[in-house]
């Protein structure tokens, strides 16, 4: 495992690993207030349902989803698997907007998405009006990392929509068709029923280039300007301290974030796209990367190949070491 999560996040930038971390963290800390009789605190600082919305409660939709309630293990074991996507299709974004930047652009899509979200959840609430699946509705949520995740997948998968996606060595998908299929796959898991924050998320990741969200967003000069007011030379050295990890200044970037979409279709869920551009040097884009790829060790083993014992060893090394590694082993 750690062969895989190392060199992730070692390519996480600080503000990737600020929300690495962050997120269980906060969610446990906010879950030991709620148990402690301060559950109303929670409810209005991240409550970002239909009913905190009646009440002008605005800011939850910027990091409502932030905050994941721990109510079993299964809800446990998806923020671990949230963590590892995060690191996965966070920083290469950042590193082509900049920090902060980045941090307006998830607040950014946290609302649209909890917006798109809560209009279905309204046309449900009416639907059933005057019966306690009203209150359901009205109620609910919007929680989790699933969303930024799956809006940067979406991206990432139009942006080259000509290409195709394994999906896990059983079918080749369409990069077009590739978030859609993941959002039907996500519902047969959940009893075949449609997971609305991920479709939702999808949606707006299919309409981003027609809605121009990042129209929203100051300019990288401006970025730029604020960085350097706030932080020493654009820098947060007390953060960076702490994460060890640099803060991507806004006038180290290319742009403000509209390159930012042209990534390189990572597969998903073990899949590797075709067509995808050779994987830069710098290891910024998300390009050359492939969830659950590689040949993969067996617990207990080195990530690390050791030296051969014999010279008749050696020879049948070189003669193999720039042939392409096989297929993973099923159930890898």
């Amino acid at each position: 495992m750690g062969n895989v999560l190392l060199p992730l996040w070692a390519e996480c930038p600080m503000l990737t690993r600020l929300v690495v971390v962050g997120y269980p963290v906060m969610s446990l800390g906010f879950q030991m207030i709620s148990s402690a009789g301060l559950e109303w605190l929670v409810t209005d600082l991240f409550d970002n349902s239909l009913h905190s919305l009646k009440s002008f409660r605005l800011w939850t939709l910027l990091w409502g989803p932030f905050y994941q309630p721990l109510s079993s293990g299964m809800a446990f074991l998806m923020i671990m698997f949230e963590m590892y996507m995060s690191m996965a299709y966070f920083p290469w974004r950042e590193k082509e907007m900049g920090s902060f930047l980045f941090l307006l652009w998830m607040f950014l899509i946290n609302a649209a998405t909890t917006l798109a979200y809560l209009s279905i959840m309204f046309c449900f609430a009416t639907y059933y009006h005057g019966t306690w699946n009203e209150m359901r509705y009205m109620y609910q949520p919007m929680k989790g990392l699933w969303p930024l995740v799956m809006v940067s997948l979406t991206l990432n998968s139009l942006s080259d929509p000509d290409g195709s996606t394994s999906f896990w060595g059983l079918m080749m998908i369409p990069n077009k068709w590739y978030p859609i299929a993941l959002v039907a796959f996500f519902s047969l898991l959940n009893g075949m029923k449609i997971q609305w924050s991920i479709a939702c998320a999808v949606a707006i990741g299919y309409a981003y280039p027609k809605l121009r969200l990042e129209r929203c967003l100051p300019s990288r000069t401006k970025a730029d300007r604020l960085e350097q007011r706030c932080c020493a030379h654009g820098r947060c050295g007390f953060l960076e301290r702490l994460t060890k990890a640099s803060w991507v200044p806004a006038s180290s970037t290319s742009g403000s974030g509209a390159s930012a979409d042209t990534g390189g279709g990572w597969g998903f869920w073990g899949g590797s796209s075709e067509e995808s551009p050779a994987p830069s040097s710098s290891g910024g884009r998300g390009g050359n990367f492939t969830a659950f790829a590689g040949s993969g060790n067996r617990l207990g083993e080195a990530s690390v190949p050791l030296a051969p014992a014999t010279a008749s060893d050696e020879l049948a090394t070189r003669g193999t070491e720039m042939q392409p590694p096989g297929p993973l082993p099923d159930g890898v």
